[in-house]
C-alpha cells in the first residue's frame, strides 16, 4: 500500500500565515504578508514534502524543546539523591538532545482568528519523574506574532525543567544577525559546554554581521538582553525578536550549508543539570506539581527603510 503523504495544517491571522504538523508540535513555515504588495515573505525556512515526511524535526521550520533544551551529557543527571536517565535520542551518540516534545504528538486545543494553541501530554513513560503537559500558543497582535511555550509539571515529586524554541530562520546569502549577550561558552568535541568565557570578536554580533561568514558556528550565549534582529538587506526586510525574562539564554547555530539561521531562545545553559558551576549563567527551574514554566517570544517583521 502506498504511504499517504503527510499533510500540513494551516492557520492564518492578520498578516501571518503559519503551517504546522501535529507530530512534534512542529512549525513547517511562517510567512508574513509584506505591506508593500510584494506578497508573502518567508520568516522560517519553508518545509518541502520530503521534509514533512521525514519524521525529523530538524528538517522543518521550528520545534519546541521540553523538558530541557539542547544537549545533556550521557543522557542522565543527579537530582534529589537519585540518578535520572532520559533517552539518548541521537544515536550512536550517548547524549540526549532537545528534550522529548519534538518527538511526540500534539493536538489543536484552540484555533480562531487571533489564537492558535497546540498541546501535548507527556506521561512518565520512562519512569524518570517527567510527567507534564506542554503547550504552544500563537497570538497575533498589532503587527507582531506572540509565541508562548509553556510546561506544567503533573508528577507527585518535584522535577527540574527547561524549555526553548529551535527555529530555523530563512537564510539568504546576505542575511545578517544582531544581538547583545554578556558571555558565551567554549565547548568540547561533542558540543557540550566546558567553560564560560567572554564574547570574543569571532562570536560578537552586537552590530549586524553577515551570517555566511560564520557558518559552522554553534555557540551558547548567557546574559542575553532578550532582543535580536535578523536582516535580509536585498529583500528589504528585518525581523525583530524579543524574549521574556524566562528565555534569556540563547543558542546560535549557523549550519555549514547556509540553509538556515538558528537563533534559539532557551531558559538554561545546555547540560546545566550536570554542571553546578554553570547555574549562575542560566539554570533549570524546579517545579512542584501544578507549577508552570512559561516563556514568550515575539516576532515583529517590517520593511527596511530605503536610503
Amino acid at each position: 500500500m502506498q504511504k499517504k503523504p503527510i499533510q500540513e495544517m494551516f492557520w492564518e491571522s492578520g498578516d501571518f500565515r503559519l503551517g504546522f504538523l501535529p507530530f512534534g508540535g512542529a512549525i513547517t513555515r511562517l510567512e508574513w504578508c509584506r505591506p508593500d504588495g510584494a506578497g508573502y515573505a518567508h520568516l522560517l525556512r519553508p518545509s518541502d514534502q520530503s521534509a514533512l515526511e521525514s519524521g525529523n524535526p530538524s528538517y522543518l521550520g521550528c520545534f519546541p524543546m521540553v523538558p530541557f533544551a539542547n544537549r545533556m551529557a550521557f543522557s542522565q543527571f543527579e537530582f534529589d539523591n537519585r540518578v535520572i536517565g532520559v533517552p539518548a535520542n541521537r544515536p550512536p551518540g550517548p547524549h540526549a538532545i532537545h528534550g522529548f516534545s519534538s518527538r511526540e504528538e500534539w493536538v489543536v486545543g484552540k484555533s480562531d482568528e487571533t489564537t492558535l494553541r497546540l498541546e501535548t501530554r507527556h506521561a512518565d513513560i520512562h519512569n524518570n519523574g517527567f510527567d507534564y503537559a506542554a503547550w504552544q500558543e500563537f497570538r497575533v497582535r498589532d503587527g507582531f506574532l506572540e509565541w508562548e511555550l509553556g510546561v506544567q509539571h503533573l508528577g507527585q515529586g518535584a522535577m527540574p525543567y527547561g524549555i526553548g524554541l529551535h527555529p530555523w530562520f530563512y537564510a539568504t546569502e546576505d542575511v545578517e544577525i544582531e544581538f547583545i549577550a554578556e558571555g558565551c561558552f567554549n565547548t568540547d568535541d561533542d558540543m557540550l559546554p566546558v567553560a564560560a568565557t567572554v564574547v570574543d570578536l569571532s562570536r560578537d554580533f552586537s552590530a549586524p554581521r553577515v551570517a555566511r561568514r560564520h557558518r559552522g558556528l554553534d555557540c551558547h550565549y548567557s546574559g542575553w538582553d532578550g532582543a535580536a534582529r535578523i536582516l535580509w538587506p536585498e529583500a528589504g526586510m528585518v525581523l525583530s525578536l524579543g524574549a521574556s525574562t524566562t528565555l534569556r539564554n540563547m543558542q546560535l547555530y549557523l549550519p555549514r550549508d547556509g540553509g538556515a539561521v538558528c537563533l534559539e531562545p532557551v531558559s538554561h545553559v545546555p547540560n546545566v543539570h550536570n554542571r553546578v558551576d554553570f547555574k549562575e549563567f542560566g539554570d533549570v527551574l524546579v517545579l512542584a506539581k501544578g507549577q508552570n514554566l512559561i516563556g514568550t517570544v515575539t516576532l515583529a517583521p517590517e520593511l527596511l527603510a530605503r536610503v
